[in-house]
């Protein structure tokens, strides 16, 4: 039996292009996979909650007499140019800690800049831009979103 060398060299070359790809493996890691599951389906009354305007966060820990976000630890609802996005205060450093990410204070304008930080690994978390955590902090990975809807003067915070 005889074998065409360039039969024998496209054999290698695409068995090489097989393993390569075979074995290259993806470094993005989504963050449910970090901060697992926990349900969430809570109604926020819009009415109650006036100073959520532009540019603004709150802290949830309990809704409709239901702890909320993974461990308890609550949400953040951030206001936009009209929208809302919310987060779990889960920080995606110490997912296990028994501490939550705080917002930052806001009548503090220097410390606000629309952000969340870690008391246990000083991680900084801007709102604003996902939840995604500054360049300095040692969490890599955003907070973990909710989606959310408004009807009316209800925001519902599910996923």
């Amino acid at each position: 039996m005889s074998v065409n060398k360039s039969n024998l060299l496209y054999f290698f070359v695409l068995f090489s292009l097989c393993i390569s790809i075979c074995s290259c493996s993806s470094d993005s890691v989504d963050v449910n996979e970090i901060v697992p599951y926990q349900k969430i389906n809570a109604h926020i009354d819009l009415t109650y909650y006036n100073q959520l305007t532009n540019n603004s966060a709150m802290y949830f820990d309990f809704i409709e007499g239901r702890s909320l976000g993974y461990k308890g630890h609550g949400i953040f609802v951030f206001r936009t140019n009209g929208q809302y996005y919310a987060y779990d205060a889960t920080c995606t450093h110490d997912v296990e800690a028994d501490k939550h990410v705080e917002l930052n204070d806001p009548d503090d304008a220097d410390a606000w800049n629309n952000g969340a930080t870690c008391p246990v690994c000083g991680s900084e978390f801007i709102l604003s831009t996902g939840a995604a955590p500054t360049s300095e902090s040692v969490a890599i990975h955003p907070l973990k979103s909710y989606r959310t809807s408004v009807s009316g003067n209800i925001l519902r915070v599910y996923n």
